[in-house]
């Protein structure tokens, strides 16, 4: 190698670097949180057991109810099983809230003790109408849940 004037001596910059028990080691740990992963979820998995308990049978007939919206103070309930109505109820209101307290008033009274007999709202759909704010509904989906109706789900009206 020949000094050249002014540059000094430098080294080589290319340096061999042997990646291969690098990506082994990658491998492995991907390998194994994979695997680890589908423990956890097995973990949060609910299970009820159906035979075999000293508890009583839960005497409950199961309904769906469908909440539709017919105005901003107008709406209808309607009490479902095995997907046929099987009764509705007409909810209006001076303005939003009396109507929300009339709602809850007929769920209570009239909904979850249909024919005189305690019944439980398997699930709850609500159907706003587009001009249904984001506040009004979730103040129905409130006035569901305070009514110990968990399954609730909202549907698009389009067109509506």
């Amino acid at each position: 190698m020949r000094n050249k004037t002014g540059l000094g001596s430098k080294k080589d910059l290319n340096a061999d670097l042997n990646l291969t028990p690098f990506i082994d080691l990658l491998s492995t740990c991907v390998c194994f949180l994979l695997v680890t992963a589908v423990w956890i979820e097995i973990g949060t998995v609910e299970i009820k057991q159906s035979h075999g308990t000293d508890a009583k049978p839960n005497k409950k007939i199961t309904y769906d109810l469908d909440v539709v919206y017919q105005g901003s103070q107008k709406l209808r309930l309607n009490l479902k099983k095995n997907g046929r109505t099987v009764k509705g109820f007409r909810v209006k209101g001076e303005n939003f809230e009396d109507m929300m307290l009339q709602m809850n008033t007929i769920v209570q009274s009239k909904v979850l003790n249909f024919k005189n007999k305690a019944i439980e709202i398997a699930s709850a759909t609500v159907t706003p109408r587009s001009e249904i704010n984001y506040g009004n509904l979730v103040k129905t989906l409130d006035v569901l849940r305070k009514n110990k109706i968990v399954n609730i789900g909202v549907l698009s009206a389009r067109g509506k």
